[in-house]
């Protein structure tokens, strides 16, 4: 087991790479989490910016048709108050035939392009015609609400019908009503109709394509005008959508979301408008899919490439975090390969003179004790010479082995080369270091190995000593050891002799 010496060398030489390895990962994770964070802040802004910038392009259009429309029905209601005031200033001429109001009548006409005409009615709702004959489909209104509400009700008000499909071609005609100022016994009410191509012209000029639409509806939900048009539509209630029972409610004019219109059950953003003045709802809408298409588009293409990114930036990282890893155990091993001796296992002289700086500079920082020890293994030549280098290959093994054994963890051994070796002791007085040399002694005389030419036995000197303030330096230490082992060999060999700084003889 190594040392805490041993580990300390070790893990400095491959702790800069194992903090790399350790940092990679999860500095990818950190890059993916800021580029998720991005993604998510542009999809979300950009998604915001789609639908603002469709609000205010709506808002503007529902203000411009709403202008148009309400300027197409003040231009109808400025014709029949001109004709109503004919016939309140005329009451003995008859409007149905007298020249100057026909030529009025036909002049309006002329005006709008035949767009607009206007009827005379009776009380009971029964038409009579002015400049053009009565079409196909134009029947008595008296059943008609806006035509009861009109006879019955304020002047000051507008009263617009459901609209009605004549004339040959069928086309589609919105009824306005106005009651006369003065009312006749043949005469009650003058009904101006409106062709729904004036309004749809308009609509399907400026609406937002492809899906996008634009609605005129009565403000009880009776459907006037939409573009696209389709006829099945008109005329029809619409008081039971989204519009009329969430939006409507809240406020006369603003800007929401549907999520299945009354009329094409499409998802939709929607403008809409009351014309306070007039009887009328007025809404422009944009396909939600039409509106965000674009950014789901957008949003797809960046998602992808995240995707990407974080695919390859998790595979570059583990495999970068594995080669660096990998990178750690070969530096680790190259640095066993430097620090170790390879024919024991024990340090090599280079590195256990390191450990020995290193702990010689310790000791003078804190005041603690450290002891050495110099072996030397007894007539090594003779077990090379005569029992070949093989044993005496195997006598250092089997040395290193039993002098580990009689070792703690935090002490260290080396081998400075042939059969020398070195043993430091961190935090030992010499005593303790003496025993422990001891014990060393005894385990190496007991060891045998086994030849073709017989059993090997050897036995080892070692010198001990134990720093001292007064030592300049590491070389007074292993001087001082070195001057003890080579007594303990000329003394006959086998055996500890212990010398300390300032003595000038080694104890036996």
């Amino acid at each position: 087991m190594p040392s805490p010496i041993e580990k300390s060398a070790a893990g400095r030489a491959a702790s800069a790479d194992a903090r790399a390895a350790r940092f990679v990962v999860p500095t990818a994770l950190l890059f993916l989490a800021c580029l998720w964070l991005f993604v998510g802040y542009w999809t979300f802004s950009s998604r915001q910016e789609a639908v603002s910038g469709t609000e205010q392009v709506l808002r503007r259009l529902d203000y411009a048709v709403e202008e148009q429309t309400r300027r197409l029905f003040r231009m109808v209601d400025v014709f029949l108050g001109v004709a109503d005031q004919w016939i309140a200033d005329n009451p003995q001429r008859d409007p149905r035939s007298d020249a100057a109001f026909l030529r009025l009548i036909e002049n309006f006409r002329r005006r709008t392009g035949d767009a607009i005409d206007i009827r005379l009615a009776g009380a009971d709702g029964r038409l009579f015609p002015l400049v053009t004959p009565l079409s196909a489909g134009e029947r008595p209104l008296g059943d008609d609400d806006f035509f009861r509400a009109a006879v019955g009700g304020d002047l000051r008000h507008f009263h617009i019908g459901a609209p009605q499909a004549s004339g040959a071609n069928g086309a589609w005609r919105i009824p306005v009503a106005h009651r006369l100022t003065q009312p006749r016994t043949d005469a009650a009410a003058l009904v101006a109709t409106i062709e729904l191509s004036a309004f749809l012209a308009l609509y399907e000029e400026v609406r937002i394509r492809p899906q996008g639409a634009i609605a005129l509806m009565r403000r009880d939900g009776i459907l006037l005008a939409r573009a696209p048009h389709d006829e099945r539509l008109i005329g029809r209630s619409v008081a039971g959508g989204e519009l009329y029972r969430n939006l409507l409610p809240r406020a006369e004019r603003g800007f929401g979301r549907i999520e299945q219109t009354a009329t094409d059950a499409l998802d939709k953003f929607v403008s809409y408008s009351v014309l306070g003045d007039l009887p009328l709802v007025l809404a422009v809408s944009a396909a939600v899919d039409d509106v965000l298409g674009h950014w789901r588009r957008q949003t797809l293409v960046i998602v992808l490439l995240a995707l990407g990114v974080s695919v390859a930036s998790l595979l570059a990282a583990f495999r970068l975090a594995r080669a660096l890893g990998e990178l750690s155990a070969r530096n680790a091993e190259l640095q066993l390969l430097a620090t170790t001796d390879q024919m024991t296992g024990v340090h090599n002289r280079h590195h256990f003179l390191s450990l020995l700086y290193h702990e010689f500079a310790r000791e003078r920082r804190h005041n603690t004790p450290l002891s050495l020890m110099i072996l030397d293994l007894d007539f090594f030549k003779q077990i090379n010479d005569g029992y070949g280098h093989a044993a005496g290959d195997e006598a250092l093994r089997a040395f290193a082995k039993a002098a580990k054994r009689c070792l703690r963890e935090m002490d260290a051994l080396g081998r400075l080369g042939g059969e020398e070796f070195a043993i430091l002791l961190p935090g030992t007085q010499v005593a303790s270091a003496e025993t422990v040399a001891e014990r060393i002694r005894t385990a190496v005389a007991g060891i045998a190995i086994d030849t073709e030419f017989g059993t090997v036995r050897f036995t080892t000197s070692i010198g001990v000593t134990q720093s001292a303030a007064d030592d300049a330096s590491v070389d007074a230490l292993l001087a001082r050891a070195d001057a003890a082992l080579y007594t303990a060999k000329a003394s006959g060999r086998n055996r500890v002799i212990v010398r300390l700084a300032g003595e000038r003889h080694s104890r036996f």
